[in-house]
């Protein structure tokens, strides 16, 4: 339904996805759009003083976002000091865009318009969006860096250190071979292109080929050709650097609990960088498969001197991890901290 006037309103914070898709459905439903913007003293007095950027950043930034979208000569942005101005009083509104969490407040709204003597507004509900652990996205997380705007998971700095070690065991050149040999028929997934590149020398084509086309963060091609001339089927998926993203974990999923019904390899390219995937890889992968991916060199020893500083040999190379329960839920636990 099309509407002559409709008005949304909100803090917007560092405008993320779900405030867009506050934004779009308004200018989707409406000729033209009153947009709200709290005030300074209405985020003292309504937010609690929540830490948010002044009235004017986010008057910039949104104004910015609503040219952009070449919005311009349909938009108003006016300030707003009360939560149910200036909706409740404005005679000529015909719709409230509200997400699901402020619908209560949109009804209570409408019973103030009749007190008035006014005519109900419509209210469009547009459900939360989701960051990709099935948690609406807000202003408050994104400001947390547990995800970023577009509700992906962000990898917490405290965590860094910890993912810089084996999350198997470290194999020398001679042990790769003999664990190929080993694991020939097993439900095998590569991670990192120069991993996959050294399975498909040694004769070994995994059930899932997870790569980004860089070594060491240069560009990286020699796989191209084997890829084209084996025909092996491939998706592309955005996924990193420092994030985990939904599309990326969706295909992984699909692709191994398929386990060896799939009929041809499956190569997973990623446009960002697939260092993190091997956490989801080894989450998702049957028990007794085996993932191996590529171990930047890392101190062997997992512990600290007094300085901070990691002890004991460096150690790198290909990391096998033979998936067991134990295997399973240590990379559970990792992942998690991604959404704490």
């Amino acid at each position: 339904m099309r509407y002559q006037a409709v008005c949304v309103a909100g803090t917007f914070d560092g405008i993320h996805a779900g405030h867009v898709a506050l934004l779009e459905r308004a200018f989707e439903v409406g000729t033209s759009v009153l947009i709200g913007l709290t005030s300074e003293a209405y985020v003292k007095q309504y937010k609690n003083n929540i830490p948010a950027s002044s009235y004017e950043s986010r008057h910039n930034a949104l104004a910015k976002w609503v040219t952009a979208h070449r919005y311009t000569d349909r938009a108003t942005i006016v300030p707003i000091d009360d939560p149910f101005e200036p909706a409740a009083s404005d005679p000529m509104i015909d719709a409230l865009i509200v997400s699901e969490q402020s619908r209560a407040r949109g009804e209570a709204l409408n019973h103030m318009r009749i007190a008035r003597g006014l005519r109900n507004v419509s209210l469009v509900i547009v459900p939360m969006v989701q960051a990709q652990d099935n948690t609406p996205i807000s202003t408050t997380r994104v400001r947390e860096g547990k995800i970023d705007r577009s509700g992906r998971l962000v990898m917490p700095n405290s965590l860094r250190n910890e993912l810089t070690m084996p999350l198997g065991v470290v194999l020398s050149p001679e042990m790769v071979h003999a664990s190929l040999r080993l694991h020939a028929n097993d439900v095998i997934v590569s991670v990192g292109d120069q991993t996959t590149k050294t399975l498909l020398d040694f004769g070994i084509t995994p059930n899932l080929m997870i790569i980004d086309n860089k070594v060491n963060r240069q560009e990286f091609h020699d796989l191209r050709p084997m890829i084209v001339q084996r025909h092996f089927d491939t998706r592309k998926v955005v996924s990193g650097p420092g994030f985990i993203s939904r599309e990326a974990i969706d295909e992984i999923r699909r692709v191994l609990s398929a386990k060896k019904q799939v009929l041809k390899p499956y190569v997973l390219e990623i446009d960002g960088e697939e260092d993190l995937l091997a956490l989801p890889a080894i989450i998702e992968a049957p028990i007794g498969a085996v993932v191996y991916y590529g171990q930047p060199s890392v101190a062997a020893w997992a512990r600290f001197d007094s300085a901070r500083r990691a002890c004991g040999p460096e150690v790198s190379g290909v990391v096998e991890v033979i998936i067991t329960s134990e295997r399973k839920e240590a990379a559970k636990s990792l992942f998690a901290q991604f959404i704490k």
